[in-house]
């Protein structure tokens, strides 16, 4: 939970906080409705509504909220954020009403629109958020920094599992139902040296952003031997919005973009192949990767 906590105030410090007692409602089947204090935690099954009434969490069985704030920022909007503790809910945010995993901060791209998603949490590091026809695009913020906010964009109807490992490691994979044909998941990996690594990612794949290990001043994209086999991983790289390096990346391959300049180096992960025996001293192939 120490990982979650300090995401928690990362992504807050976005908007200054005075903090009310109690806002939001809870429901139960029984008819039961109360109001919720600060750090209350909620069992489904259950429906929390925001204090404006407009926004929803419905709970599934089993499922575990817990009420993080009631704040109000220098222009006087209201903003209320919950954190999915564990377990699975059905949402219908606007843009002030907040719901945090482990690994992202869920809400709508910008005031006026709404999102409309399921979303569940695996563990203390992994969630999963589908968006719902009809949503706006919904923003996943796995972090925030003075150069840019790390985060994955739905359109209606896509999926996505992150898992968050460090602030600037991110594991992914995208449902294999995501409507593909009107555009991928987007990840937008920003980097202190003002390069910006842009992702589109197909349905039914698998990968990761991160620092090369052991390099100071590159980063890796891989998409994974397991990905749809169709598909590949468009990387764009822009640098105070102009382009800068544009290339793709289909299953089992790497690609090493320069922190300063933007260049893509793509390269295949390297398949080794070696024989063993067996105990019956039959020899078969064996695929190593």
């Amino acid at each position: 939970m120490r990982k979650f906590v300090g995401f928690a105030f990362a992504a807050l410090a976005l908007a200054a906080a005075a903090a009310s007692a109690d806002a939001a409602t809870v429901k139960y089947p029984d008819g039961k409705t109360a109001a919720l204090k600060l750090n209350e935690e909620v069992t489904g099954p259950a429906t929390i509504t925001s204090e404006s009434g407009k926004d929803t969490i419905d709970l599934r069985k089993g499922a575990v909220v817990r009420f993080l704030s009631s704040d109000t920022d220098a222009k006087g909007n209201k903003s209320e954020s919950f954190f999915l503790k564990g377990g699975a809910c059905d949402a219908g945010l606007g843009y002030f009403t907040r719901l945090a995993t482990p690994s992202f901060w869920a809400f709508p791209e910008k005031a006026g629109t709404r999102a409309l998603f399921y979303a569940e949490t695996f563990n203390t590091s992994t969630a999963y958020a589908r968006s719902a026809k009809g949503s706006s695009i919904l923003r996943l913020l796995v972090s925030a920094a003075a150069h840019g906010n790390l985060e994955v964009q739905l359109k209606e109807n896509q999926g996505v599992t992150l898992q968050r490992k460090t602030e600037i490691d991110l594991r992914f994979t995208t449902d294999p139902h995501n409507e593909w044909r009107d555009g991928s998941v987007r990840v937008l990996y920003p980097l202190p040296s003002g390069l910006v690594i842009d992702l589109y990612v197909p349905k039914a794949t698998a990968g990761f952003v991160q620092p090369k290990e052991g390099v100071v001043g590159k980063t890796d994209v891989k998409n994974q031997v397991t990905s749809w086999k169709s598909g590949k991983i468009k990387i764009v790289t822009a640098m105070g919005g102009k382009p800068t390096g544009e290339g793709d990346i289909g299953p089992g391959v790497m690609a090493t973009i320069d922190n300063a300049s933007g260049r893509i180096e793509i390269g295949f992960v390297k398949v080794e192949f070696f024989q063993i025996e067996d105990p019956a001293h039959r020899v078969a192939p064996t695929v190593k990767l």
